[in-house]
């Protein structure tokens, strides 16, 4: 019941933050939304917010990504496959290197013992 109270409280806030920010395109929308969690906190001061990681993800972090992915320019990200691919290959490669040597080394520290049957 917290959690859907939560949710709740977090779309007025995000209701209220777009029609402020309707009325006054002169400050950014970001700025709106922070001085609503403050006011939020002020107000209510026994408000706690402790939630798990997977609702983290799915309130806060997925529709920031939905949303920059669909205001980013197309013409911009086509203009960009090159470095963003070579970034992708390249960070791939180095986890993929840094992650088999610290196996490596990390299981060369243990003394594996003959199975006994």
């Amino acid at each position: 019941m917290d959690l859907l109270l939560i949710i709740l409280l977090l779309l007025f806030c995000l209701l209220v933050s777009n029609i402020i920010s309707h009325y006054t395109p002169f400050i950014p929308t970001a700025l709106i939304q922070i001085a609503l969690g403050v006011a939020v906190v002020i107000l209510f001061d026994d408000i706690s917010l402790e939630i798990e990681t997977e609702w983290f993800l799915l309130l806060f972090i997925a529709p920031l990504l939905y949303s920059d992915g669909r205001n980013f320019p197309r013409d911009e990200l086509w203009r960009m496959r090159g470095p963003i691919l070579g970034n992708a290959i390249f960070l791939v490669l180095i986890t993929t290197v840094a992650g088999g040597i610290s196996s490596i080394g990390s299981s060369a520290k243990f003394r594996f013992l003959p199975h006994s049957l």
